[in-house]
């Protein structure tokens, strides 16, 4: 009798340690998890409405003020390779003055 319930005995400890086994591995994979998911997140980067609304409005302004410049410069003209020449430096010449207006953090 004494050898029955020692063996059961042994078998449910067994059992737990085996339970307590995969409860720490489960517990160490969510740990990993967690560090890949911390090393990916740019703390203080989060965009709001309000910042993504106005960088919205600056890229439509831009885009705007180079259209219009490109009719502008066609109706003055009526020249196809000026329009052309006006894109190309237009296109060049964009970015420095975005970055001259509106500074660095105008993404």
């Amino acid at each position: 009798m004494s050898k029955e319930r020692a063996r059961r005995r042994e078998e449910r400890e067994l059992a737990a340690a085996h339970r307590q086994s995969a409860l720490q591995a489960e517990r160490e994979r969510a740990a990993a998890r967690a560090r890949r998911r911390a090393r990916f997140r740019l703390p203080g980067r989060r965009r709001t409405a309000q910042v993504d609304a106005r960088v919205r409005e600056r890229r439509a302004t831009i885009g705007s003020l180079l259209l219009v410049v490109v009719v502008v410069t066609y109706l003055a003209t009526r020249s196809l390779p000026i329009v052309i020449g006006v894109l190309l430096v237009a296109a060049v010449a964009l970015p420095a003055l975005v970055t001259t207006l509106f500074g660095r953090n105008s993404r």
